[in-house]
């Protein structure tokens, strides 16, 4: 899985270095205001974004275990899935960036989010080159992923600086 990861994390480089690049020439992927603390510090907000991030991080572990790497309609459609989800959020992460350069303070989150991320799109592109797949893997990828989304919630709800 470490080239799969690497794959991925190149993936997230190249989309933010394009999403940066589109800024400067007037095209937002996301348009972003001046950063502020906007999570109150609760165990509420450690839920709600628990909540929201794991689902966006653990649907590729799903296909996974559905099988749609063996499926070859499927296996296309997971692959662009699985493409678009690296991509999107790392031109959004480039974008953002670009016109915002002091959001970097507000983001002590983002290693966990990335991570969660990149780890079951990893798994994805394995599963899709392996002519076999372990439970007991797809289970330890998706408790490391619920644990990395986790501790970027608190991390984003307690430790982002205040304005």
């Amino acid at each position: 899985m470490t080239g799969a990861l690497r794959l991925v994390a190149w993936g997230l480089v190249v989309a933010a270095a394009a999403g940066a690049l589109l800024v400067t020439v007037g095209v937002y992927v996301v348009h972003v205001d001046e950063p502020v603390d906007a999570l109150p510090e609760s165990i509420g907000s450690v839920l709600s974004l628990t909540r929201h991030n794991a689902v966006v991080a653990l649907w590729p572990l799903a296909l996974v275990a559905l099988e749609w790497p063996r499926i070859p309609a499927a296996r296309t459609v997971g692959d662009a899935l699985a493409a678009g989800q690296v991509l999107l959020h790392g031109a959004i992460l480039g974008s953002a960036l670009a016109q915002q350069p002091d959001l970097w303070r507000f983001l002590p989150h983002l290693p966990f989010e990335l991570g969660a991320l990149a780890l079951p799109v990893a798994a994805w592109i394995t599963a899709r080159r392996a002519t076999t797949r372990t439970s007991t893997g797809l289970a330890l990828t998706a408790a490391t992923v619920v644990a990395l989304v986790i501790i970027g919630a608190v991390v984003e709800t307690y430790l982002v600086p205040l304005g």
